[in-house]
């Protein structure tokens, strides 16, 4: 059985990751932004859950006016 750190994700949550690292959002100051929990957040960026809607609210969010 795979291990989590060798599991892949699916390439849209990898590409949100990405994303969000790239503009300079933390996980918390996105969930605030997208009005979601930040618990809930993480669960979509690790895979443990789906949510279309919160991947493509993640790659619509510009660069973080308050960088971490």
């Amino acid at each position: 059985m795979p291990t989590r750190s060798t599991t892949k994700r699916p390439p849209a949550v990898q590409a949100a990751r990405n994303h969000l690292r790239r503009r300079g959002w933390t996980q918390a100051a996105a969930a605030e932004r997208l009005g979601v929990s930040a618990v809930h957040l993480c669960y979509v960026l690790t895979g443990r859950r789906v949510s279309g809607r919160i991947l493509a609210a993640i790659m619509a969010l510009p660069e973080n006016p308050d960088p971490a």
